[in-house]
């Protein structure tokens, strides 16, 4: 390939075309990844992958399934950042679980998710740790102040404690809120 012809001006085609075509290009390109990254973060394309594990059984039987607020938690809610950047990058990240769909013997089972479940939870911990729960804080933003009514005093009281701590020194959701949406393992 001739590098210095990619540097030359077009004999063809003027300047303002090739902007026009490279801008129409690349708006098509950017709307076309952000639905393929969000049709990618459903509930029904993770099931897709999980389908025979108890993750889904296991939300709604929790607080986040719908409990008293009404609130049906999705996966993406808690397993990808909110922020731009840290979806993307994320979303890149767990693309290698794919490979361990198609590679893993038996992974879309119920036996190989209890073998692996105290691994692959204490992956997600690593990571809302990692955060400082982002994710938990995402959609829980009043817990430290204006805290809901429903909340118990016990509760506010920790909270309110540890919000007075340094922040190197504060404990992250996780630290006490293991096992909300999937049951953490003992083992």
């Amino acid at each position: 390939m001739n590098w210095r012809a990619l540097f030359k001006p077009s004999a063809k085609y003027s300047i303002i075309v090739l902007i026009i075509v490279g801008v129409i290009l690349g708006v098509v390109g950017y709307f076309a990844t952000q639905q393929t990254l969000h049709a990618t973060s459903t509930d029904a394309f993770c099931m897709s992958c999980h389908s025979n594990h108890s993750l889904k059984d296991e939300v709604l039987a929790s607080a986040h399934g719908g409990g008293n607020a009404g609130v049906t938690v999705q996966c993406q809610d808690c397993h990808l950042p909110h922020g731009p950047v840290d979806y993307l990058i994320k979303k890149i990240i767990v693309s290698k679980d794919l490979y361990g769909f198609i590679m893993i013997d038996d992974f879309n089972t119920q036996a190989w998710l209890d073998e692996n479940r105290k691994e692959q939870a204490d992956l997600a911990l690593k990571y809302f740790k990692s955060n400082d729960s982002a994710n938990c804080r995402h959609c829980h933003t009043r817990i430290y102040e204006n805290q809901p009514e429903g909340m118990k005093k016990m509760a506010k009281k920790m909270h309110e404690n540890n919000f007075k701590k340094a922040p190197e020194d504060r404990k992250t959701c996780v630290d006490c809120h293991k096992g909300v949406a999937h049951p953490y393992p003992k083992k």
